[in-house]
């Protein structure tokens, strides 16, 4: 049983074990990890002011310069961050369950410490009553992840490392997030495709679960902004949105690291080497910044595609694995 402390155990255990949501997680687990993140976002942020800062004090600014700005230095530090935090739904979510228990409290209490504040806030922003009571909420939420341990010798969950196997629908969501985090092993056609199937169905059911939600919020949006001029409603309906898909973002954050995990373990079943998966990504994402800068380009086009389909028939392969070597 591991039972280390400091920064890089709980690094480790962070992502290891983001399909963990039986055991136990220390305090020392919990706040490395969130100050990781905040030490992240800080150094983000300086990069960022600094290098508008240097910018600002060797040209003039002009109308064009925020967009050339934000194409360059600044650009890439924000698409790291947001790659960065974009992964860390699922470990996020279950280091948070394990600190709850942990401390002596159900991690069901998370719907009322994490889930209402966000419901509440998204309902009626700019209401004080409801920022009171969100603010408790998360005060409730930090006080408890704050709770000495309950359990002097941590409480671990068996590291999944399975054979591939053939599975239904139900199967494959199940090991889908218990295998979250676990790079090693394999995962069959049906496990991979099964997933890629209920995310098509769910995907579908979402956005026409959140249609509606998102007109209303558009309408109210446009009476209450009536009485204002055209940038303000403007102004108010581009916040709605972002607000939106921020939410959206978050939510499906947790499906992140899990699909890169079986991505991996797909293609080492498939008798392929997972390091090929990282090559294509990184010629998908080269071709992509390629395109970003010149769509026209029809050959930057025709590779992305042919990347595409390699992949695609990659993850289609049969197993080449029965059993773990």
């Amino acid at each position: 049983m591991n039972t280390q402390r400091g920064f890089v155990a709980a690094f480790k255990d962070y992502w290891f074990r983001a399909g963990d949501f039986r055991g136990s997680s220390r305090r020392g687990q919990y706040w490395w990890i969130v100050l990781m993140n905040v030490l992240a976002l800080v150094a983000g942020i300086g990069i960022m002011v600094a290098t508008i800062l240097a910018v600002g004090v060797k040209n003039e600014i002009r109308p064009g310069m925020p967009l050339a700005l934000f194409g360059g230095t600044v650009g890439v530090i924000l698409v790291v961050l947001f790659t960065w935090y974009l992964y860390q739904g699922l470990p996020q979510l279950t280091v948070t369950i394990r600190r709850y228990r942990d401390a002596g409290v159900s991690p069901w209490a998370l719907l009322v410490t994490r889930l209402a504040p966000a419901v509440i806030m998204f309902i009626a922003p700019s209401q004080g009553l409801a920022q009171l009571l969100s603010g408790l909420l998360l005060l409730a939420d930090l006080v408890i992840t704050l709770l000495p341990t309950r359990h002097p010798v941590p409480l671990w969950a068996t590291r999944p490392n399975e054979d591939s196997q053939h599975v239904g629908i139900r199967g494959a969501f199940v090991d889908f997030f218990r295998r979250g985090g676990v790079f090693s092993g394999r995962s069959s056609r049906s496990q991979y495709w099964s997933i890629v199937l209920l995310s098509i169905i769910l995907g579908i059911a979402t956005t026409l679960a959140l249609a509606p939600t998102l007109l209303f919020s558009f309408i109210s949006g446009s009476s209450s902004a009536s009485g204002s001029s055209s940038a303000g409603m403007a102004s108010n309906l581009l916040f709605r949105v972002l607000r939106f898909y921020g939410i959206l973002l978050s939510a499906t954050s947790i499906l992140n690291l899990p699909q890169l995990t079986i991505t991996v373990r797909r293609f080492r079943d498939a008798g392929v080497s997972p390091w090929w998966y990282g090559a294509l990504w990184a010629m998908q994402s080269v071709v992509a910044l390629v395109v970003a800068l010149n769509e026209k380009l029809a050959f930057a086009w025709i590779v992305y595609f042919i990347l595409f389909i390699v992949e695609i028939i990659i993850l289609a392969l049969p197993t080449k694995h029965k059993k773990y070597v």
